[in-house]
Formats: C-alpha cells, structure tokens, sequence
C-alpha cells in the first residue's frame, strides 16, 4: 500500500464540501444538534445558512429557561430566555418585566420592544373617537386592583394586542397599542369573556367563552400613530353552553377552548378534560389527576358564518397548544408524524382546584385514533406563575 507524501497535511472535517455538510445537516432536525454543528468550524457553520433546509424542531422552554429541543429529552440552558414572564401569543417573542412596564424580547435574534404597563390604560367606547382622560386616571388610581395581561400578541411592527383579565371584577377586555406606546386603548361596555385572540389575514379575532368568534376592526389615530378598537361584531356562532359539566361518580368535564392559525384558515381546538375529584369541607373541591383528554377541531367559515369540524389535520401538520401561545406547524422529518396536537398537561392549572403537589408535563394526541401519549416521559414542572411555553427556532 502506497503511503501519503509525508508533506500532505492530515484530512480535517473542514475540508468536507458544503454541499455535503448540508446534507449531513438536514438530517438532524433538533435545534441544540445544528448549533453544535455549527460550531464546529466556519465551514460548517456557513452550512447551517444554507437557505435550503427544512426548518427545525419546535422546543419545549421551561419556566426555569430549560430547553427540550424536540425529539429529543436531552436538557440545555437557554440563557436568552432566563427571567422570561410570559410568552407572547405569536413569532418567539417572551415576555420580560422592565422598569416602566415590560418587554418582548425574541431569544433567537434578540430584538427587543417595549410595550407599556398595566397600568397605564386608556379607555374608549366602541366607535368614540374622542380620549377618555377620566379612563387613564382611574387605571392608575387603582394599581392594587391591576388586569392581568391574559394573552399578548405581536400581530405587526404597528400593533400589539391583548386580552386583559380583570379579575376582581370577572370581565375581560381587549386591549391595543403600538410597540414602543406609552399606553394601551381598550374599550368600555362590552360585557364579553374573551378567552382567546389571533391575528389572521390583517385581522384581530377574539373568541368568546362559549366559542362565539368575533372580528376586532382596529382603527388608527392618525395624529399620533396609536390604534383602537373602532368596532366588535359577531362572525360566527358559539358551540358550547356551559364550560363545566360535574357527573355523579365524581368525574369534572371541563372545556378549554384555542385559537390556532393554521395555513390560511382559523381554527377552533376544543379540548376536554375529565378530572377526577374528591369533597374536601363541601366547599372546596380538590383534583387528584387528569386522567383523559380529548379533541375536536373546527375550521372557520366565514362564508357560511359557522364552525365546520375537521377529522384531520393533514399527515404534514402538527399543532402545538398552551394558553398562551398556539402554532400550526409543517412537519417534514421523519422523528415527528403529523395529525396529531401537542399540548400541556396542567397548562395554567385551569381548575382552581389543582392540589398545590400537582405537576405538568408534555403530551400529544393523535387525531388519526385519538390515543395520548407522551413524547418526553421523563419531563414535568411545576406549575407557577410564569408558564411553559413553546419555541420556534
């Protein structure tokens, strides 16, 4: 066997060709794996931006800033994400408490805007161009009593949008404003529980508690750049009468209902969980565990102003749920089949009466035979205050 010239330097893997490294590429689908790639050396990392790659798998983030990088169980510290509040219902961008309000801030390129706080509301009446001062005034007279920001969407550089909780008196509110605003715009007197949002199209649709859907027309003000709500009109008709449904063995049906855009569709995921409960003192209800989940998924059509259910979402379409973030996704790896949902356990803790030892974790249902599983067994947290959400490098 004839040996190399003694003046050939050693093969190294940078001299691999970048079409071939695309390739090697290609077939790892986690997120944690390409940036390990692309380290490497400058070669490799130049494939990594190789227009031509399917994107990578979604990320399961933790309220601890621990990463799951889907398929795999493998844990790493994200620590863009680190001291996150909340996720924002759309893109990657997390929520961040600042000195005067708070912050969305993308973990993956780091851009950053601001959005004002709480307590700096404006309020209007549907359709009344004019400002209520006297709306301001009261928001910041009653800091104690401050909304919770239910879900935020970055719909456009020109308009953020929310569902205020106002718990101390059971109402909810949509609310807008402009990155970089000193104040939100919501409006007075529409009595509606907006459990949902979804910007879709150019356009805000806000579903209500028993699955009614209605379109938000926003409006600008000209003279200083700041939306509101011109306009709140039913689109489509609720399915549900009731989101609680107790039977006698001790069984809790409880309703949790999302918003997901999906293509160039809307859809309505319902979700059903039976709750196994014990009577503590007659007035307090304790849940020991959610033993089954089940879902059905509607399309809107806004032709026909109605819900059309769905059996299937497509063998190259996943949706990933929480309660504060919903996305369809095209699924092209072979790690993930597709037609199924992805969700939270205990997102949120819906019932109140989740026992404080009560832990949540990742599942999937499949829409082909409605069977539940889960794809990180060995992962759970506990449920706080700031909430798992999901990731879309």
């Amino acid at each position: 066997m004839e040996e190399a010239p003694a003046s050939m330097p050693p093969a190294s893997w940078a001299d691999i060709p970048v079409e071939l490294a695309g390739l090697v590429l290609g077939r790892l689908p986690a997120h944690v794996d390409r940036v390990r790639f692309a380290a490497v050396c400058p070669q490799w990392r130049a494939a990594t931006r190789q227009g031509n790659l399917p994107p990578p798998m979604p990320m399961l983030l933790l309220p601890d800033a621990t990463v799951y990088s889907l398929p795999r169980s493998e844990p790493f510290h994200f620590p863009a994400c680190a001291g996150y509040t909340d996720a924002c219902g759309t893109g990657n961008w997390l929520v961040f408490s600042g000195e005067d309000g708070c912050f969305l801030r993308d973990p993956f390129t780091n851009d950053t805007v601001t959005v004002p706080a709480l307590s700096r509301t404006r309020f209007k009446r549907v359709g009344d161009e004019s400002d209520d001062e006297a709306g301001l005034t009261w928001m910041e007279m009653c800091k104690a009593k401050l909304p919770d920001a239910h879900k935020i969407v970055f719909c456009s550089p020109h308009l953020i949008a929310a569902i205020f909780n106002y718990s101390s008196v059971e109402i909810t509110r949509i609310a807008v404003c402009q990155p970089g605003a000193s104040s939100w715009w919501s409006v007075l007197g529409n009595g509606l529980l907006f459990v949902d949002i979804v910007f879709h199209q150019g356009k805000l649709y806000a579903l209500c508690s028993d699955d009614t859907l209605f379109a938000v027309d926003i409006s600008v003000d000209h003279s200083t750049g700041d939306p509101w709500v011109s306009q709140i009109q039913q689109v489509i008709s609720g399915l549900l009468s009731t989101q609680m449904i107790f039977l006698p063995d001790g069984v809790l049906i409880l309703r949790v209902s999302y918003l997901v855009e999906s293509d160039c569709a809307v859809l309505l995921v319902c979700r059903e969980i039976d709750l196994l409960l014990i009577a503590g003192n007659w007035d307090s209800i304790e849940v020991l565990e959610a033993e089954r989940s089940r879902f059905e998924v509607y399309e809107a059509n806004f032709g026909q102003s109605q819900w059309t259910k769905v059996t299937t979402l497509g063998n190259d379409q996943v949706l990933f749920l929480c309660r504060r973030f919903c996305r369809s996704v095209n699924i092209s790896h072979n790690e993930m089949p597709g037609d199924r949902i992805f969700f939270m356990d205990n997102d949120e803790g819906y019932y109140p009466g989740y026992s404080e030892e009560a832990s949540s974790s990742c599942s999937v249902y499949s829409m082909g035979d409605s069977e539940v599983s889960t794809p990180l067994p060995m992962v759970s947290w506990k449920p706080g205050e700031v909430f798992a959400t999901w990731l879309f490098p």
